[in-house]
C-alpha cells in the first residue's frame, strides 16, 4: 500500500540481532544508511557479536535481554531520545531460541518456561513498551513478528520441537491480538514465516542464504499493506495457515 513507502526510510529496531537473521537485517538496513537513505537503526541483542560489532558506527546498539521488562523499558526510554519526534515506523522483533525436546514428555517445565519467555513474552514486553513509539511513527509503523511455519497448528501432525512450536503458535495469536489493537492507532502487525535458513538455529542443510531470507523479510515488510494486519505469511505474503 501507499503507506509502505515511507516505512523503511524513517527507523527500525531489531531484536535478536547478534547473529542469524536479526543480523542479517542489520546488515541489510546499514548498507542502504551507508547508501544514502536516511534510517535510524536500533539494534538490541543479549550480547555483541564480532560481525554485529562491524556494524555498530551504522547503528544505535543496546544490549537487551527482551525478557527482562525492566531493561526493555528503559531501552524504550533511551529510544524515544534517538528517534526525537519521528516516533518508530518498524519493530522487528527476531530474537528467538530453540529447544528439541519432543513430544510432552520429552519436553521439560523448563525449557517451555524459557522458550516461552523469549519467543512470546519478550515479543509482548517490547511491542507494549515500543507502542507509544509507535504510535508516533503511524500511519507507517508496523510491527513484525519473525514466526515459523512449523507454529501452524493445521499444519502439525508430528510431536518435535515442543516448545518452539507452542512458542511460535502462542506468537501467532499476539500478532493477531496486536493488529486487533494498534488498528486505531493505524499500526499494523504481520507473523512472517522468514523460511528455513542457514542459520544457528536452522543449521548448514537449510536452502536459504540469511542473505536471500532478509530479502524476502523486507519485501513483504515494503509491500505490506493495511489489508495483510493480522495475516500469518511467508515469502510473496502468501497466507499460511494459522
Amino acid at each position: 500500500g501507499l503507506w509502505s513507502q515511507r516505512r523503511l526510510r524513517g527507523s527500525v529496531l531489531v531484536t535478536g540481532t547478534n547473529r542469524g537473521i536479526g543480523l542479517e537485517l542489520v546488515r541489510h538496513f546499514a548498507k542502504e544508511r551507508r547508501a544514502g537513505q536516511d534510517i535510524k537503526i536500533i539494534s538490541c541483542s543479549r550480547t555483541i557479536s564480532p560481525e554485529l560489532e562491524e556494524l555498530l558506527e551504522d547503528v544505535y546498539h543496546f544490549e537487551l535481554e527482551v525478557t527482562r521488562p525492566a531493561d526493555v523499558a528503559s531501552v524504550a526510554g533511551v529510544a524515544a531520545n534517538i528517534l526525537e519526534d519521528r516516533g518508530l515506523n518498524v519493530l522487528i522483533n527476531s530474537a528467538g531460541i530453540l529447544r528439541m525436546g519432543q513430544g510432552v514428555t520429552g519436553c521439560s517445565h523448563e525449557e517451555l518456561k524459557e522458550v516461552l519467555d523469549t519467543n512470546l513474552i519478550g515479543v509482548h514486553s517490547m511491542t507494549s513498551a515500543f507502542h507509544p513509539l509507535l504510535k508516533q511513527g503511524a500511519p507507517s509503523a508496523g510491527v513484525f513478528n519473525i514466526s515459523a511455519e512449523i507454529g501452524s497448528i493445521s499444519g502439525t501432525n508430528i510431536a518435535n520441537k515442543t516448545a518452539y512450536r507452542i512458542s511460535k503458535a502462542a506468537l501467532n495469536m499476539l500478532t493477531k491480538i496486536t493488529a486487533a489493537e494498534f488498528r486505531r492507532d493505524k499500526i499494523m502487525a504481520l507473523a512472517i514465516h522468514p523460511g528455513w535458513v542457514q542459520t544457528d538455529l536452522g543449521g548448514p542443510k537449510a536452502p536459504l542464504t540469511p542473505e536471500q531470507c532478509v530479502q524476502d523479510l523486507v519485501e513483504c515488510i515494503e509491500n505490506c499493506g493495511r489489508k495483510d494486519s493480522g495475516k500469518f505469511v511467508k515469502k510473496g505474503l502468501v497466507e499460511i495457515p494459522y
